[in-house]
């Protein structure tokens, strides 16, 4: 499941990895277009054409990330994968080995694949002081801590018992995956980074200024009063573009 919104340039980089290495497991694609101007429906339309799998919705006003409870509730499938639009790389094979720690770990509610951490992102993963890790075996550890929404997997079962992802009619961003890793954790779940499936999430002002995508940076920063330090941090860099 992909949210995405006038950000074509990494959206066809995520969608394109994810079509070359997902391997060995039937699955649906399913990308919400919040109403992108950017000739996102034209893509995912000529796309979809080619990859049945590929399901776009195309919806008429953005609705943010209340979009994800919404594509929740489209999906077919038992394992529901959450991905933001700005991972633009997974490796080979990446859903089968989520599928198979998710099943080993005891309890599992939410883990996310780990990220890429380089001079120009940290993936929004924080530092490796906030995570325990445990090794369950097989190949399978855990960085149990902090579980952010770039690339996730729940269950239609978890879904069941705890509910859908958060929504907040009128919001275009706000924590929903904070929220449902708080309500896994209330309900004896575990949460954490799954440690040997790695992607690439091109998060922070680098990037996006890399793709072109900072006022969608702006919109997102102007949304909630706890990111006015990169707000003013990406208006800056919108002033230097323009001059």
């Amino acid at each position: 499941m992909v949210v995405t919104y006038n950000r074509l340039k990494m959206l066809k980089e995520c969608l394109t990895s994810i079509l070359s290495n997902t391997e060995e497991v039937e699955y649906e694609l399913i990308v919400w277009n919040n109403a992108s101007t950017d000739g996102t429906e034209e893509y995912l339309n000529e796309l979809s054409s080619k990859y049945p799998q590929v399901k776009p919705v195309h919806s008429q006003r953005n609705i943010g990330v209340n979009a994800v409870a919404e594509t929740v509730k489209l999906a077919k499938g038992y394992y529901l994968i959450e991905m933001d639009d700005d991972v633009l790389s997974v490796p080979k094979g990446w859903l089968k080995e989520m599928i198979r720690v998710f099943n080993k770990v005891p309890n599992a509610g939410y883990l996310a694949a780990n990220v890429v951490q380089n001079e120009l992102t940290n993936g929004a993963k924080p530092p490796a002081e906030c995570y325990q890790v445990v090794d369950y075996g097989d190949g399978v550890v855990i960085e149990h801590g902090p579980t952010g929404g770039w690339c996730t997997i729940t269950s239609r079962e978890i879904i069941g018992k705890i509910g859908n992802f958060l929504q907040i009619p009128g919001k275009i961003f706000f924590s929903e995956d904070g929220d449902f890793a708080n309500r896994c954790l209330l309900s004896g779940y575990n949460v954490g980074i799954i440690r040997n499936v790695v992607v690439f999430h091109a998060t922070g002002l680098e990037m996006n200024k890399k793709y072109g995508c900072l006022d969608v940076c702006k919109l997102k920063y102007s949304d909630d009063p706890a990111y006015k330090p990169l707000l003013e941090a990406t208006l800056r860099e919108i002033e230097k573009e323009k001059s």
